[in-house]
C-alpha cells in the first residue's frame, strides 16, 4: 500500500482526472524537446526541400501540448547537421539553406540516416531518462531550479 492511500482514500464521483499536463514551450538544449523534433525529423519526406516554418508548423500540430519555435528547431537541426559532420566527416546530408520565404530544410535520404536518426533519438532518450532520475533524486529539483 503506498503512502498516499494511506492518507488519501477515493476522489469523490465526478472529480475530473488531475493528470492533465501543462502545455510545454521547447527550450534549446532541452532533451525532451529535441527527442519530439528528432522523432518528427525522422519521419520527414526525404530528398524533398522544406521550408523550415511548415516543418515547424507541422511539429506544432504534431504535439498540440508543446510550443516549438523556429528557432528552437533551427538550433536542433544545426545540432544535427554538427553530429552528422562528426560521425560522417563532414558528408552534407542535412542542409540548411534559405529563400524567399525564409530557411529551408533538406534531408537527404541515404542508407546511413534513418539509423543515424534512430541512434541521436536513443541518445536524447537516454538523456530524457536522466533528466528524470536526478529530478526524482533531487526532491523536484532540476537544472532549470
Amino acid at each position: 500500500m503506498s503512502t498516499s492511500q494511506l492518507l488519501a482514500g477515493d476522489a469523490p464521483d465526478g472529480m475530473p482526472d488531475p493528470l492533465l499536463a501543462p502545455p510545454q514551450i521547447a527550450r534549446s538544449g532541452d532533451p525532451f524537446a529535441a527527442l519530439r523534433v528528432v522523432h518528427f525529423l525522422s519521419r520527414l519526406r526525404r530528398n524533398e526541400t522544406h521550408q523550415l516554418r511548415d516543418v515547424v508548423s507541422a511539429l506544432n500540430a504534431t504535439y498540440l501540448d508543446w510550443y516549438f519555435s523556429e528557432k528552437v528547431v533551427l538550433a536542433e537541426v544545426v545540432q544535427l547537421q554538427a553530429n552528422w559532420a562528426i560521425s560522417f566527416h563532414g558528408d552534407d546530408r542535412i542542409v540548411l539553406d534559405r529563400n524567399e520565404r525564409g530557411h529551408t530544410l533538406l534531408l537527404t535520404d541515404s542508407t546511413k540516416m534513418s539509423s543515424f536518426l534512430v541512434n541521436e533519438g536513443r541518445r536524447l532518450a537516454d538523456a530524457c531518462v536522466e533528466e528524470l532520475r536526478r529530478f526524482t533524486l533531487g526532491d523536484g529539483v532540476s537544472p532549470d531550479n
